[in-house]
């Protein structure tokens, strides 16, 4: 005796099944997790995060002065403080949908990540108008030449100041950092 099978009533009470639909987002969510890890481990090994850690006594490892001085007391922040902080706190952030949706032959989930928009909101730059540090890496900071490295009265990172005059025709190097981490992350999960 010949039968058939209804494929799509079969689909559909698969695609409604709680126990499935759990199982499905338990496995996509040790995936965001691991993805999550890589994209934060990405950030924090990165040259330009380990020498902003640094503080103002770090050394220029990330080469975007030429070796002299650091980001830290370049970028004018206050000492002490601690810039990566926020965008590492966005990073941990990144959360699943626990929401599922059927869709095609599978599911669809929704990861919520921020947006570079946001990554560069908490990144602003001390004294620049709404600039983010963490963007403008990439792009180039103007002021190389006017920046005195060393132990200033007044300082507010305690290493470095902002001379009225250029003293020296050494320019910022960019340096590849934040967009390319953020657009791998996107790309592992899927992101379209």
């Amino acid at each position: 005796m010949a039968g058939t099978i209804n494929k799509k009533l079969i689909q559909k009470e698969i695609f409604n099944n709680r126990a499935v639909k759990k199982m499905v987002l338990d496995i996509v969510q040790k995936e965001v997790e691991k993805e999550k890890a890589l994209f934060q481990q990405d950030f924090e090994t990165h040259p330009v995060t380990q020498e902003l850690d640094g503080g103002e006594n770090a050394s220029n490892i990330s080469g975007t002065l030429g070796g002299y001085g650091n980001l830290f007391s370049f970028l004018g922040f206050n000492q002490g403080a601690n810039p990566t902080a926020a965008v590492k706190f966005l990073i941990q952030k990144i959360t699943l949908d626990r929401n599922i949706q059927a869709s095609g032959n599978g599911f669809r989930v929704r990861v919520n990540v921020p947006s570079k928009d946001e990554f560069g909101a908490v990144s602003r730059l001390p004294f620049e108008g709404g600039r983010s540090w963490l963007l403008d890496i990439e792009r180039g900071i103007s002021g190389l030449g006017a920046y005195l490295y060393g132990r200033f009265a007044g300082s507010r990172s305690g290493t470095g100041i902002q001379s009225k005059y250029n003293y020296s025709n050494k320019r910022f190097r960019n340096v590849k950092y934040f967009s390319g981490m953020y657009t791998k992350f996107l790309r592992r999960l899927g992101a379209k």
